[in-house]
């Protein structure tokens, strides 16, 4: 029938005395002409030899890189001074502070508990209603482009 040393084990694997066998086999029914079964290693093409006088893409485009002297001597200008927050957003960030802390603590509310967090969830709503409300509508009246037209 079969020859014993070709099947592989009963586990479904083959001994690496067998797997090498089985390459070699292969390889030489691949290449007849090598007598060994070992292949002959291969060696990388050498790259070709890079040419001194090729144009870079600047000369081809005749573009001009800008002097490096320049960008040292630039001084940025002084930025604008920063603007005072108005009045209402001042208000709206102390209305949910205040708000958030007697939701917290309460106690601190000569009401009681339960009235001081009513109520510091109401200021804290109007602080929340205050920011929102200076917020600027992004669509102006009149305007009704929903983008580019194809």
């Amino acid at each position: 029938m079969t020859d014993r040393e070709e099947e592989p084990e009963q586990g479904g694997e083959m001994r690496p005395e067998d797997v090498d066998r089985r390459f070699n086999e292969l390889i030489r029914d691949l290449n007849p002409d090598h007598s060994s079964g070992l292949p002959e290693p291969m060696t990388p093409p050498a790259p070709p030899p890079a040419e001194e006088d090729e144009p870079t893409l600047l000369e081809l485009w005749d573009a001009e890189l800008p002097e490096d002297e320049d960008e040292e001597d630039y001084e940025p200008p002084e930025p604008p001074p920063m603007p005072w927050p108005s009045l209402p957003a001042i208000g709206g960030v102390l209305f949910i502070l205040g708000g958030l802390l007697l939701l917290v603590r309460p106690g601190i509310a000569p009401l009681g508990t339960n009235p001081g967090r009513l109520i510091g969830f109401l200021v804290f709503v109007v602080g929340v209603w205050l920011l929102i409300s200076r917020l600027k509508d992004d669509s102006a009246e009149g305007e009704t482009d929903d983008g580019a037209v194809v």
